[in-house]
């Protein structure tokens, strides 16, 4: 289990979280689903720490957070809107890489972008959401995942093939981009 919450003295929960990915590479925890099916909004984040997992061989990060009971099965239905303060892990690698390419490596078809995406259980993801240029997009479908280079935009990563449409469009046609995720950051390949 890679994705899991716990309160303090109690067992690991494994977890779906929504997260928002900045530009900067900062992670900001937004929502999680437990197994029950109950849904979490995160109403606020006091602490972020990078941790390593001496048992698992690995790295992380840690959130400590107040949430909000925003959907639950009925019955549990008289938690609805409780709040409470929990410990969420993201148990792998990827959350907590620190990016060396900086902006002296920067180059004008690369935009840095806002990334929004579900982190399942055992740290597989999908992406939701991105923003380019000030336009929100709606992640319709994933078609590819593979490492690639970006020669346009001077960078290498995690090429993700998708198809999107606006967020706040209607039924208008989708279209197909590309975002790359460079060790933790993401980018796509603008015009220069």
């Amino acid at each position: 289990m890679t994705i899991y919450g716990k309160q303090t003295g109690g067992a690991r929960v494994p977890l779906t979280v929504r997260i928002d990915w900045l530009p900067d590479g900062a992670i900001v925890p937004r929502q999680f689903w437990t197994p029950d099916g109950s849904r979490y909004e995160v109403t606020r984040v006091f602490e972020s720490m990078p941790m390593a997992y001496l048992k698992d061989r690995g790295e992380g990060v840690r959130f400590r957070v107040r949430a909000r009971v925003a959907d639950t099965p009925e019955p549990y239905s008289h938690l609805r809107y409780a709040q409470f303060d929990s410990y969420l892990y993201l148990a792998d690698g990827r959350f907590s890489a620190k990016n060396i390419v900086d902006g002296r490596y920067g180059h004008a078809a690369k935009e840095y972008v806002p990334v929004t995406l579900d982190v399942f259980p055992d740290g597989g993801y999908e992406l939701t959401h991105f923003s380019v240029q000030g336009t929100r997009y709606r992640v319709d479908k994933t078609v590819s995942v593979e490492p690639r280079g970006a020669f346009q935009a001077g960078g290498v990563g995690i090429w993700h093939k998708v198809n999107a449409r606006p967020a706040d469009a209607g039924d208008d046609a989708g279209r197909q981009a590309a975002l790359y995720l460079e060790v933790n950051k993401w980018f796509v390949s603008v015009k220069a």
